[in-house]
């Protein structure tokens, strides 16, 4: 019973994160400004910035929220298991949503570091829940009064509750970029536009960190009802 509320306590505070980066996400910031043929599309997106809010930012963050729980299935697998982790590292690398933003600029070296940095996360994650898992309790906080004291619990959070940390350890090593054609998007005349590429990395980023400490505080109130 535990992993599976595990795994929906989690759901949920996950889902509460893609909410409010949504609520938080500026198109204006994300979109910049250019000249050319590219600032006249950057024009004639920001003059309709609810709809690529509705069309473009909401599927991106639905995409992120399914990448967070389809990993973190596979660590819970893990933490649930008497196997090493070695066995489950490549389908956690391959579920790894950045590993598959890394710049494609980066060279073999720099990957393999990533790759074991990414990696070292998530067994670290695995771990921290390997009691949870085991404890006997029907709900994730009643897991965590049951496996660790309230220091361990606010750490647990504070740690595996920052899902924009690779962002800001490596700022440097990853792109997240999506290709936008006006002309599906908007239809009409803006079919005459050309698509662009924008890289929203720093919108991002920003973004999922003010949702990503809103999210970190609700969790560290719902656990400590469960100490007090």
């Amino acid at each position: 019973m535990t992993r599976a509320a595990v795994r929906e306590g989690f759901e949920r505070y996950v889902n509460g994160l893609a909410s409010l980066t949504s609520d938080e996400f500026q198109v204006s910031r994300a979109l910049g400004s250019s000249n050319g043929p590219k600032g006249k599309v950057i024009d004639r997106l920001l003059s309709n910035s609810d709809r690529v809010h509705q069309r473009i930012v909401r599927p991106e963050l639905k995409e992120y929220r399914d990448a967070i729980l389809h990993q973190f299935d596979e660590v819970l697998a893990y933490a649930d298991s008497d196997d090493d982790f070695a066995a489950f590292a490549d389908e956690i690398l391959a579920r790894d949503l950045y590993w598959d933003a890394l710049r494609d600029d980066l060279g073999p070296e720099r990957r393999e570091e990533l790759r074991e940095t990414l990696l070292a996360r998530q067994q670290r994650m695995g771990d921290a829940v390997a009691p949870l898992v085991a404890a006997d309790a029907d709900s994730l906080w009643g897991a965590a009064a049951s496996a660790y004291d309230w220091s361990n619990t606010a750490d647990l959070i504070e740690s595996h509750f920052a899902f924009t940390e690779p962002l800001h350890a490596r700022p440097d090593a990853y792109a997240l970029t999506i290709q936008i054609d006006p002309g599906d998007l908007l239809g009409g005349l803006a079919r005459a536009l050309p698509s662009i590429t924008v890289d929203y990395t720093d919108e991002a980023r920003r973004a999922l960190t003010h949702a990503q400490q809103r999210v970190i505080d609700r969790a560290k109130q719902d656990a400590r009802d469960r100490f007090e």
